[in-house]
């Protein structure tokens, strides 16, 4: 998510929603990065959270984590969080689906 972009996480909230509402993405964990954390002015990951309604999100397990996408500040953090977690799920279980989209 571009932190810095206050005018438009409405929208990035609709698009995180409907995606998170597919069939498919049902049993998927979340990571979700919090781009852009070295401007002044960015939306801290708490705000982001907010922003997309990521505390209303019921039975599902989810993540975000500030990052700076050009310097790599916070990528390995987020991906370790996704692989750990993975881990456990399928450990657990579990399944889960992964997505792409085009």
């Amino acid at each position: 998510v571009d932190s810095l972009d206050r005018e438009r996480i409405g929208k990035a909230k609709a698009e995180f929603q409907a995606i998170i509402r597919n069939p498919f993405m049902l049993n998927s964990v979340i990571l979700v990065f919090a781009n852009k954390q070295d401007m002044r002015g960015a939306m801290t990951p708490n705000e982001v959270c907010e922003g997309l309604g990521l505390y209303d999100l019921k039975n599902r397990r989810w993540h975000i984590h500030g990052t700076c996408a050009l310097k790599g500040d916070g990528l390995y953090e987020g991906l370790d969080w996704l692989a750990s977690t993975l881990k456990e799920v399928q450990a657990l279980g579990h399944s889960t689906y992964v997505s792409s989209s085009s």
